[in-house]
């Protein structure tokens, strides 16, 4: 009988998202899985890459519903990041993962996104700590239903094909799926990262003495047009799937800086 694959599940929508307890539930209905679970205690969406330093963290072991009460599971008072750092130093000290999975998150993560997403910064801390990775995350549902189990079902061969194949050190996926029928989802695009994202403002609220009081809004603009950008693609019906690393070098512009006479030898 083949090994179980060890796999360590977090997000950043909480502990009780359906979005994660429908992926733990895929996870577990294959057979083939051994899962642990550190999620954190509240939603901590767009905290990025933050973790908890100046207060201490403190983590609860707690009973999953349902037929996922046998996992392993804490909540953990910090972010993805603080999740996925404590469960495999201290929660979890003898479970070594293959494969770490984010989310399922409510909402997209594709584009500037990311750069805001506690989901992909939870994948990306697996990566600083040499273990691969997934973010996953279903698009905004056109008619309000959130196919969270349908998702599960459809991450599923990447999820394995990233257990037999592996990934390339310090690089996760991002993965986003369609939020709709499944007859109305074309397939899983390899693509790239894009610059399609939300354009902000802030709306100020009645001030609470001499604070002022504010409120973060925006809408999604797309600012792609090819069909193998990750924003483009998810929009068009497909699964995306982008590679990310921890690298943040930008090549072009780096040749477009190096001429500059600041970088010129002084005689």
């Amino acid at each position: 009988m083949a090994a179980l694959r060890r796999i360590l599940i977090t997000n950043d929508d909480g502990l009780s998202s359906p979005g994660l307890t429908s992926l733990a539930e895929e996870l577990q209905r294959s057979g083939r899985c051994d899962l642990r679970v550190a999620a954190p205690e509240r939603e901590q969406s767009g905290v990025g890459h933050c973790i908890t330093l100046h207060t201490p963290l403190y983590a609860e072991p707690v009973s999953l519903p349902g037929d996922l009460a046998k996992v392993p599971a804490y909540k953990v008072a910090g972010t993805p990041a603080d999740c996925v750092k404590i469960a495999i130093t201290n929660l979890f000290p003898d479970f070594n993962p293959e494969l770490v999975l984010s989310g399922i998150n409510r909402g997209p993560n594709v584009g500037m996104n990311v750069l805001y997403s506690g989901t992909v910064a939870g994948a990306l801390e697996a990566c600083i700590n040499g273990i691969p990775a997934l973010a996953l995350s279903l698009d905004v549902p056109a008619s309000g239903l959130w196919h969270f189990a349908l998702a599960s079902e459809l991450v599923m061969p990447i999820v394995f094909q990233a257990l037999e194949a592996g990934l390339p050190p310090w690089t996760a996926l991002n993965v986003n799926i369609p939020n709709r029928p499944q007859n109305e989802i074309h397939g899983t695009r390899l693509t790239r990262h894009g610059l399609s994202g939300f354009k902000e403002y802030y709306i100020e609220e009645k001030s609470e003495g001499a604070r002022r009081r504010f409120r973060l809004e925006g809408s999604m603009v797309f600012r792609d047009q090819d069909e193998a950008i990750d924003a483009v693609a998810l929009r068009k019906g497909w699964t995306s799937v982008t590679p990310l690393g921890l690298c943040m070098l930008d090549a072009q512009a780096w040749k477009h800086v190096e001429s500059w006479e600041v970088f010129k030898p002084q005689a």
